[in-house]
């Protein structure tokens, strides 16, 4: 009877210790490091809101009052729900009839929408002041900021 010895596996080569060495410590020592300090959080612009009147408004968190973020496009007759997270900038050209003004809504993407918007909204969010409202109708152009959907910061 002969006995037969089992395979063994080859001897690592230095170069592979070495360099297994090597990973487990600069993996110990990311793992250690308790002085990473988070990114600052991105600036944010508010909302540029400029009334039929001429006076402007910086407004942070601005949205509609009430639970749909959709702006009312008619256009010969078609209604278009767009929602406010899309749009850009909003520009109104004319008098209002019938609870809609001509205007032209430029998209996110770049886009040009041209109809009228239906105005029988009221525009909400915060200023410098605190709490700020206006109704859409008495808006002549708005620039949406960097900061939709999130959240209105807390100011003083």
């Amino acid at each position: 009877m002969s006995r037969r010895t089992p395979p063994q596996a080859p001897a690592p080569s230095p170069a592979g210790a070495l360099l297994a060495l090597l990973l487990a410590t600069l993996l110990s020592a990311g793992a250690c490091s308790t002085n990473v300090v988070p990114p600052p959080p991105p600036a944010s612009t508010p909302s540029k809101v400029i009334t039929t009147a001429g006076v402007a408004y910086y407004v942070w968190g601005l949205r509609l009052a009430g639970t749909s973020q959709d702006l009312i496009l008619q256009e010969a007759g078609a209604k278009t729900w767009v929602p406010l997270s899309v749009v850009r900038f909003l520009r109104f050209s004319g008098l209002e009839k019938d609870r809609y003004r001509p205007a032209e809504i430029t998209l996110t993407s770049g886009e040009k929408l041209k109809g009228e918007v239906f105005v029988g909204y009221l525009l909400q969010g915060s200023t410098d002041l605190g709490y700020w409202n206006l109704s859409l109708g008495k808006v002549s152009q708005l620039a949406m900021g960097d900061e939709y959907p999130r959240p209105a910061p807390d100011r003083p």
